[in-house]
């Protein structure tokens, strides 16, 4: 089979398999980015609107995402805003995903090795995040920009080892590169990426990718993050997990060393998924734990592993180095972000796992007939078997009552599960449930001031106002510029006023005995 076709199989099952999405409707930020978005629904619209922020201003997340906005657009226009549409799309953006996957693969090993791997990637259950979800196209779209630079790089050098003219793929290559940048913020990575496939490959490729093109992606890179950064308004940073609040970079790692546990569960027995990994599916860690030490000696390990085996397997060892690099941007390591760990954000690093897969069948197929056999025995079983998981969870992301029931069902010790749901009860006027609601999301997680300013909020509004007094000074010591916090003190003190003024009024006074 060529890589060609092997291409095509893969993209054909990634389609099959999440057909079922189709039934899918509008889940989480779907809704503020799409649904109830206007640059979203015309192309004039998201064409006006190139210069303005991801997120709605109310959301005060900032972020730049043009082209994503720009795809959604697209396909509201054509479709009048068909959900069913929307989601096809998003189908046919991770079947091409899969498709220049394979073709990426397939020089670090033999066709059939590319295969395994494409079909791996084309069933993950981790991407039903991305997939099933609207706004997850992001990843999608990030991963074909990115995968096209690297095979527009691998063009350049094939052309420059025979002595021909490569400008046509040098402009592919800075095109795919602004693309993913104007798509989603992790591809910034991209010169990293080619970069690391530049070196895999060179045994493939003699010639280098010149100088100038590795300038010019720097560049293009320089001025994406010049040209974002009055647009975002240093929102993306300002929106930090709850988990990392008053934590320092101790904290962070201590909290995160762990999370490669995580990490590595999801990618090779992604069985147990979850929408959210805040406390206490993660909990929040400000020392140093014998569970921290155990991610730093497997983190190590693993790349220690991708060194030693640079020389016997570099489709292993590549694999390795690609999923560290694209895990990265939300390593929390550098800088805090919105986000411990995400599924979503783990598409373009399960391509590493795609390279992983791929080597270690061609490892099998080169080491004996038994090896051989019990490699083409595992694939399909893997296959299936994580298609399986993958088809039932799509439906989970339907919409946001189904997401939610199931986020509750599966993960109840999540405080955010809890604190959805209050606020859901809350747009169903049922007030003491979603009390109820954030009395276990505050016990669960006690540190996060802005899930205390609503549970006070809404206790001000059922006259509850000891409850409400009790949660803002909680939420004021965290965070004693909390606005909203001081806000409600506030009004709860000009409520409270008259009411102390007609008890005193009415008090006996000690000075007078006949009253």
């Amino acid at each position: 089979m060529s890589a060609g076709r092997a291409a095509l199989l893969a993209a054909a099952v990634a389609a099959l398999v999440y057909l079922p999405a189709l039934h899918n409707r509008f889940a989480l930020d779907d809704v503020p980015v799409v649904e109830h978005n206007p640059a979203a629904h015309s192309i004039a619209a998201a064409m006006g609107a190139f210069g303005r922020s991801y997120w709605p201003p109310e959301a005060g997340a900032g972020q730049w995402r043009p082209l994503l906005i720009l795809s959604f657009a697209l396909d509201w226009q054509i479709s009048g805003g068909s959900p069913v549409w929307l989601h096809a799309a998003n189908i046919l953006w991770h079947a091409a995903a899969t498709a220049l996957l394979v073709l990426v693969l397939a020089p670090f090993v033999s066709e059939a090795a590319a295969l395994a791997g494409g079909l791996v990637f084309a069933v993950h259950p981790v991407h039903v995040e991305a997939v099933a979800n609207l706004v997850g196209r992001a990843e999608m779209m990030t991963a074909c920009f990115l995968f096209l630079a690297l095979l527009a790089g691998r063009a350049i050098r094939s052309r420059r080892a025979a002595g021909r003219a490569a400008w046509a793929f040098e402009v592919a290559l800075l095109a795919a590169v602004a693309a993913a940048l104007l798509t989603k913020e992790h591809a910034a990575l991209a010169i990293g990426l080619i970069a690391l496939d530049d070196l895999a490959l060179r045994a493939r490729y003699p010639k280098a990718l010149p100088w100038r093109d590795y300038a010019a992606v720097v560049g293009l890179t320089a001025a994406w993050f010049l040209v974002r950064r009055p647009i975002d308004a240093g929102g993306s940073f300002a929106m930090i997990a709850p988990t990392f609040y008053g934590l320092g970079l101790a904290g962070r790692l201590s909290t995160m060393l762990p999370v490669v546990f995580v990490l590595v569960r999801l990618m090779v027995w992604p069985f147990d998924l979850s929408p959210d990994y805040s406390p206490q599916v993660v909990p929040r860690l400000a020392h140093v734990t014998p569970l921290a030490a155990g991610g730093l000696v497997l983190l190590l390990a693993l790349g220690a592993l991708a060194l030693l085996s640079w020389r016997r397997s570099r489709a292993v060892s590549a694999g390795l180095l690609l999923i560290g690099l694209a895990w990265v941007p939300t390593a929390n390591i550098f800088f805090p972000t919105g986000v411990v760990i995400a599924e979503r954000t783990l598409y373009l690093a399960s391509a590493g796992l795609a390279l992983v897969a791929a080597g270690m069948f061609e490892w099998a197929e080169r080491h004996g007939a038994l090896r051989r056999k019990l490699a083409r025995g595992a694939v399909p079983v893997v296959v299936a078997a994580f298609a399986v998981r993958t088809i039932t969870q799509i439906p989970m992301w339907r919409d946001n009552r189904d997401q939610l029931l199931w986020a509750l069902q599966t993960h109840p010790e999540s405080y955010r599960n809890h604190l959805a749901a209050a606020r859901a009860l809350i747009r169903l006027r049922q007030y003491p449930a979603a009390m109820s609601e954030y009395q276990q999301a505050i016990a669960l997680y006690p540190l996060d001031h802005n899930t205390l300013d609503e549970a006070a909020n809404l206790a001000l509004a059922l006259g509850r106002d000891a409850e409400a007094r009790e949660y803002l000074g909680r939420s004021l010591r965290l965070a004693p510029n909390d606005t909203l916090a001081t806000r409600l003190a506030r009004r709860l003190e000009q409520a409270e006023a008259p009411l102390e003024g007609a008890r005193r009024r009415a008090a006996p006074s000690r000075h007078d005995p006949e009253r």
